[in-house]
């Protein structure tokens, strides 16, 4: 890709931002600490089970830290097809967090998903705890409103960190964003809602495919490898 985040919210690249980013996102371990167990209470594993675990976009390792007991980084870029090479699968559980919407471009996060299907086991999972767009522009106005009254705070563990000073630091308006409604991508590209993410994970060949937790605009989404799909049933 020409860069990494083609809205201007994120500078990847840079040292300097991804180590300021590090920073602020340590601040609400502790907030975000739930969620990250309830991914990792879904895969379909013991909790002692000696297994693969590949964290998609690990960032600074919060997800990595519950799902792992020993970790190895491989340095690799989502935007580009080629980035599975650098991992050898297969997992028995693929997992990420507050990451692949990062990628921006809608049919890059399609392809990922299949891409993804092919480094989980037959037994393994996919859990993807991520942001998510609202479903239409109803539905983004009903966040704005219940945000305005008060009805509705969205998680500090579900926003990108330090939001409200990057938008005012590139000219975007802070207050009342919700987060997809203008991250389109290509004219005509579907949006990634939860309702076409889903049918995205099933077109790339998981099975059982659910969402297991939506707050707001962020949700636990994934699904299964056939094996374990059918010792399910």
């Amino acid at each position: 890709m020409a860069t990494s985040d083609p809205f201007g919210r994120h500078d990847w690249h840079s040292p300097q931002y991804v180590e300021e980013w590090i920073a602020s996102a340590t601040q609400r371990d502790e907030e975000r600490r739930s969620i990250l167990r309830r991914v990792v209470s879904l895969i379909p594993h013991e909790p002692d089970a000696a297994i693969r675990v590949l964290d998609v976009g690990a960032g600074y390792g919060a997800l990595s830290a519950w799902a792992s007991a020993r970790v190895s980084f491989t340095k690799s870029d989502l935007g580009e097809a080629s980035w599975t090479s650098a991992v050898v699968g297969p997992f028995d559980a693929v997992v990420s967090a507050i990451a692949i919407h990062n990628v921006r471009y809608i049919e890059r996060i399609r392809a990922i998903y299949t891409e993804l299907f092919g480094l989980v086991a037959a037994d393994g999972c996919f859990l993807n705890y991520d942001l998510i767009f609202p479903s239409g522009r109803s539905a983004a106005e009903a966040y704005r409103r219940a945000q305005r009254r008060g009805g509705w705070r969205q998680s500090r563990s579900s926003a990108e960190p330090s939001a409200d000073a990057r938008h005012q630091a590139s000219g975007h308006a802070p207050h009342g964003h919700v987060h997809g409604e203008d991250e389109r991508s290509t004219p005509g590209a579907e949006p990634a809602t939860l309702e076409n993410q889903l049918r995205w994970l099933r077109e790339a060949g998981f099975q059982d495919v659910e969402c297991f937790w939506k707050e707001g605009t962020s949700a636990i989404i994934g699904g299964f490898g056939k094996e374990a799909a059918s010792s399910s049933r």
